[in-house]
């Protein structure tokens, strides 16, 4: 059981939303299911938040050479995505991608705004509820 637990934790960590059905194929209860997968989703999420700007500053170290028009009209285009749309739809999307991908986005893009981390580890904790709740039929079979 606790091997099972561990597993889905670290299944959790890349993809929140079907960690939940092998929790459910080994025959674990909702709750628990729930618990190891929420546990899952927000310990991958803090780790890879913490440790992107560690790999950003590897990635930038290795480029040869910066095209500054490149960089100002995608500087441009994530302005105007940013004041158009809401920081709600943003975060309550993002964990459709994966929670590295999710990780990464809200580092780079919304580093200072910490009510976005806030969000961003409800959504995450959401999507194992909804993980859970699409693969709970798995008990039945």
């Amino acid at each position: 059981m606790v091997w099972e637990f561990i597993t889905i934790v670290l299944l959790a960590t890349f993809k929140t939303l079907f960690a939940p059905s092998l929790g459910f194929a080994v025959g674990m209860s909702f709750m628990v299911t729930w618990l190891a997968t929420s546990i899952g989703a927000i310990l991958g999420f803090v780790v890879f938040y913490i440790f992107f700007a560690q790999i950003m500053a590897f990635i930038n170290k290795r480029r040869k050479s910066h095209n500054r028009q490149k960089q100002l009209k995608t500087a441009r285009k994530i302005v105007t995505w940013k004041r158009k749309y809401p920081i709600w739809i943003f975060v309550f999307i993002l964990p459709f991608t994966s929670i590295p991908v999710m990780a990464c986005i809200v580092k780079k893009f919304y580093n200072r705004d910490k009510v976005v981390f806030a969000l961003s580890l409800v959504a995450s904790v959401l999507f194992a509820l909804l993980g859970c709740v699409i693969c709970s039929p798995i008990q039945m079979i």
